[in-house]
């Protein structure tokens, strides 16, 4: 009777944290079929990835849109260039190699073709470290975004920076490490004078996108 006592508290114990383990009431544990058009999620390491996980408080640090080219996967990213990854070289820069996969509920082909034709005119733009609006340099969430708005989608959540737990010392130190090379902040005189500049900066987070309600959890190792 104690030995089943112990295997029946380990079993419920196990439950209990499956249910508040991020994302675990709702993750497929199946290997995903992948599609044009769906949004894979991962969590990178570095000083930026750190920051992000800080203000977001979510584990999605970087995204992508998954592209079939002759039925092989690849992820629209920007990561540097705007650019096409190989599936399997996203997935291994992820810490732990993991991923999540999300799909948007209704996505005609016509609106899929759009989205990548949109996407394909921002190839080779380089990243944005600034984190600011606009189409002359990308950060990971902000492509999907303006890809899909060309298709009529609306996706993710624009905020603003002050939205986002921008006091966390993870982020004021990436701010630290920047701040001058921001426009808006050239005459500001201090990292903390920045902050206050940019802090109504409007801004796309992988967090925002994973949670519209446009979309759904396909698949997470998470």
């Amino acid at each position: 009777m104690k030995l089943k006592a112990i295997i029946f508290g380990l079993i419920l114990s196990c439950g209990l944290a499956a249910l508040i383990g991020f994302g675990a009431a709702t993750s497929k544990q199946t290997p995903p079929e992948f599609r044009d058009g769906d949004l894979i999620f991962q969590q990178t390491t570095g000083r930026q990835s750190a920051a992000v996980l800080a203000a977001t408080a979510s584990p999605f640090t970087h995204m992508g849109i998954v592209r079939l080219r002759g039925g092989t996967p690849v992820v629209v990213e920007a990561i540097g260039p705007v650019q096409e990854t190989p599936l399997e070289d996203f997935i291994g820069r992820g810490d732990g190699r993991r991923f999540a996969l999300y799909r948007l509920r209704d996505l005609p082909p016509e609106a899929a073709v759009a989205m990548f034709r949109a996407a394909e005119r921002y190839y080779g733009r380089p990243y944005d470290i600034l984190f600011r609006p606009g189409d002359d340099a990308f950060y990971c969430s902000e492509l999907p975004r303006l890809a899909f708005a060309a298709a009529g989608i609306d996706l993710g959540r624009e905020q603003q920076l002050r939205d986002l737990n921008i006091a966390d010392a993870a982020v004021t130190a990436l701010i630290a490490a920047r701040w001058q090379k921001h426009p808006d902040c050239w005459s500001a005189g201090s990292a903390e004078a920045c902050t206050r500049i940019i802090q109504v900066q409007p801004i796309v987070t992988p967090a925002s996108i994973a949670a519209d309600s446009d979309v759904e959890l396909i698949y997470s190792d998470f």
